[in-house]
């Protein structure tokens, strides 16, 4: 959680230091839908006041004369005594929606009050992808009574009905949660095969969030789910009074009365939170008089006209709208976050106010510029707005360096067959660089590789080609990589300005997440081995750890490198069409880097820490360079088992002793709970033995110390010398003999070699930090960017509840 809201905060600096987010209006008074922002007049297009009701001087009257009758609040909680405008709202409430209604101080809190009193806990709940945040927010209080919640794709009946099928048998009540309307495209909930899937299962439910529908359609405004139909007898409707109604509250719809009194009753924030304020509620009534007026269906008719005309004027220039349909909100697909900043930026110095959609509303790679269409918006500005857009759309996109058909392809509008790949060739051709890629190590230079990466880790050239050799040719899907090996020169020196290598490989989407959660999916995986797991294109590969981009910032061309390689990567991804790639492992924040990075199209996020001993030793020197809390600590762990143990640098393996290690890493593999990955091949640990800058050290428990047997290694770890620095990479236990703290043993004899080889740096890894700065290890920060095609897998972990039955 924490990595995600880092990466939201990220996003959200971003744009509001390009003056496009967090502004404040600078009006004195608002008549219209003009408003003044950062000193200059702007048409509104991002109100959800479809309707424009805000400036009706009916709803204004009841608002001061209700302020006038009642003070301007009246602050007691419900449970004991509410204002009586309330009841009289209510009351009217009932006759719009035909149903039994409650009325809450805000959506958020009635999905609060409704859901956690609702849902028992012998009942599942399913949530579409793209539902609301504030629904999803309320099911989280779910989790503690046990319920179980997952998440299907959006929109997805078949999904939904196969899961209502295999949840019906185990549960009692299935609720499907979903919006009315979603306030991202504005596509709708397809309510018909839902009605189907009401009268189809018994068990089935609906909750549905329906804010960006009230008012604008149907009878009275009961909005659009309830638009000729009724409501379902195991269904509930949650809607908005904060957008077309235009007065702020919500509305919770029942359909008994019975039901409506138990949430009146139990619902936590209508018994302790503070209610709507006499102004509010009489704003409401005179809201809700008019939508049982005939005026609201002339005021619906109206807002169809403009979103109709706004349908056409798009249609006719060609902007790629990602859903059309017969609602006020629009999305006009741009692909990357900096063509949306960039796209944003110009529509508003043009006089424009419109919204950026970008993560985590959507994914990074389908940011837009969402806009809303009200009854305001006259002919005349909504032929302006196209103008503008259909102007700086493609300004925007090539001052970005970004294609339309890029775009497309982005939301699924063409196949990527039908680009033409001229992203790469284009930035080549603007600049003094030139892009090399080869798809195996012994096509690169090793004495450039070695000279730039040798000493980082174990990804130099032999280091890689041993990779290669291993996973490659492989039974198991997650165990064939793709390699690709980048280097963009300067042409005028012919010196690398960046060089890195890329592996395409099957990943654990849990991989770094908490231990319940991947101990969870773990249980799905023994029937569905590869449920939750997605491909991924990563700078290095899972095996490596280190340095794997250089970037030389000295080149006066290294932010157009850095744009290049960012296009091949795309070209990459869609060739292997992984889900998401990853640029790994940075442990420290590059200003430069980052903006470059952000703006296409990836976040940042955090690793596990990774540490590191400069110069390292053992022994007494070891003692002395520790604190006295840790010189304690590695005396009661290593120095007093010490002697029980014998150690032996391997010179050459039989079959036997390779099995006995493979059992030894599972051992770990299936222990360990910090990183969530595959299981490495056997046929890895085979090229080890016989690769000469790998080192195996195995250890045993002296016979005197186990009842006079000469046992079987109880542990051995995998070493990689390069340059002079020493790789700690894996490690395998018998846990049977814990009592001698084989694992701390270990890490000091392999820390022993690294100094009897006088290396300047032994790296130890990501995980167990705590056990490892016992040794003087330093914990560093590390750093990876990403850029996720879908992010459906990752709402779903992060959705997941305690258990999964």
């Amino acid at each position: 959680m924490k990595n995600i809201i880092n990466s939201i905060n990220e996003v959200a600096t971003s744009a509001a230091s390009r003056g496009i987010s967090h502004l404040y209006t600078q009006n004195k008074k608002y008549t219209s839908n003009s408003i003044t922002l950062n000193g200059m007049d702007a048409v509104n297009f991002g109100s959800c006041s479809y309707l424009g009701l805000e400036f009706d001087q009916r709803l204004i009257n009841g608002g001061i004369q209700a302020m006038q009758n009642y003070g301007t609040q009246f602050s007691a909680s419900r449970s004991y005594v509410s204002c009586g405008l309330y009841a009289d709202l209510e009351l009217r409430f009932d006759k719009i929606f035909n149903a039994h209604c409650v009325i809450s101080p805000t959506t958020t809190l009635g999905h609060i009050a409704t859901i956690p009193t609702l849902v028992g806990s012998d009942d599942a709940v399913i949530l579409d992808h793209q539902v609301h945040a504030s629904v999803q927010n309320a099911v989280q209080l779910l989790k503690p009574k046990g319920v179980h919640v997952e998440m299907v794709r959006h929109n997805r009946m078949d999904m939904l009905e196969d899961r209502i099928k295999f949840l019906r048998t185990k549960h009692k009540q299935i609720w499907y949660m979903a919006d009315g309307i979603y306030s991202m495209f504005g596509d709708k909930a397809p309510l018909d095969e839902i009605y189907t899937l009401l009268n189809k299962y018994p068990e089935f439910h609906f909750y549905v969030d329906d804010a960006h529908g009230m008012s604008c359609y149907g009878t009275s405004g009961q909005g659009y789910v309830l638009d000729n139909r009724q409501i379902h007898h195991k269904m509930i409707v949650a809607t908005s009074l904060a957008k077309a109604f235009a007065t702020g509250g919500a509305v919770l719809v029942f359909p008994t009365k019975e039901m409506a009194q138990k949430v009146r009753n139990c619902g936590g924030p209508l018994i302790t939170s503070g209610p709507m304020q006499p102004a509010a509620l009489g704003a409401a009534i005179a809201s809700a008089d008019i939508h049982l007026s005939h005026e609201i269906s002339e005021m619906q008719m109206d807002l169809q006209e403009n979103i109709k005309y706004t349908n056409l004027l798009f249609t006719k220039c060609g902007l790629p709208l990602v859903a059309n349909n017969d609602t006020p909100i629009f999305f006009v697909g741009v692909g990357l976050p900096k063509v949306g900043y960039n796209l944003v930026k110009r529509v508003l110095d043009e006089g424009a106010y419109t919204n950026i959609g970008i993560f985590p509303a959507v994914p990074m790679k389908n940011t837009g510029v969402r806009f809303t269409i009200t009854r305001l918006h006259t002919f005349e500005q909504i032929e302006q707005f196209t103008e503008i857009m259909a102007h700086h759309y493609p300004l925007a996109l090539n001052e970005e360096g970004y294609t339309l058909s890029e775009v497309k392809t982005a939301f699924g509008f063409k196949s990527y067959e039908e680009i033409h790949h001229q992203t790469v060739d284009n930035l080549v051709k603007k600049s003094n660089l030139v892009l090399e890629h080869q798809d195996a190590i012994n096509k690169v230079s090793k004495e450039e590789w070695d000279t730039i990466f040798k000493g980082k880790g174990s990804f130099d050239w032999d280091g890689i080609k041993l990779l290669e050799n291993t996973f490659k040719n492989n039974q198991e899907v997650e165990n064939n990589w793709v390699f690709d090996f980048l280097t963009i020169r300067d042409t005028r020196t012919g010196n690398p300005v960046l060089k890195t290598f890329t592996t395409t490989a099957l990943s654990k989407d849990d991989m770094l997440s908490d231990a319940n959660i991947s101990e969870q999916i773990e249980i799905k995986r023994k029937t569905d081995p590869y449920y939750l797991t997605s491909k991924v294109l990563s700078v290095g590969s899972f095996l490596t750890m280190g340095e794997h981009l250089y970037i030389d910032y000295d080149s006066e061309f290294f932010e157009e490198a850095i744009e290049l390689f960012l296009a091949k990567l795309t070209e990459i991804q869609k060739r292997e069409s992984a889900t998401s790639i990853l640029l790994r492992d940075f442990f420290e924040n590059n200003i430069q880097f980052d903006k470059l990075v952000t703006k296409n199209g990836y976040f940042k996020t955090e690793l596990l820490d990774n540490n590191t001993i400069k110069n390292p030793v053992s022994g007494d020197a070891l003692l002395s360079r520790v604190s006295k809390n840790k010189r304690s600590s590695l005396k009661k762990t290593v120095f007093n088992h010490q002697h029980k143990f014998q150690s032996s640098l391997v010179e050459s393996a039989t079959e036997k002793q390779i099995q006995l290690w493979y059992q030894l890493y599972l051992n770990v593999k299936n222990n360990k709970s910090e990183l969530n990955t595959f299981k490495l091949p056997l046929k890895l640990f085979k090229e080890i033995a016989i690769s000469p800058n790998w080192e195996i050290i195995e250890l045993r428990i002296k016979p005197e110390f186990n009842n006079g047997v000469i046992s079987e290694p109880v542990s051995v770890i995998f070493n990689y010398l390069s340059g002079n620095n020493y790789s700690l990479m894996m490690i395998g236990l018998d846990y049977s003999y814990s009592e001698f703290k084989p694992y701390q043993q270990t890490l000091h004899t392999a820390l022993q070699r690294a100094e009897e080889l006088q290396t300047e740096q032994a790296f130890l890894g990501f995980t167990a930090s705590f056990e490892k700065q016992k040794f003087g290890a330093t914990v560093q920060a590390t750093y990876t960017y990403v850029q996720m095609e879908d992010h459906y897998n990752m709402s779903v972990i992060q959705s997941m509840s305690n258990y999964i039955k």
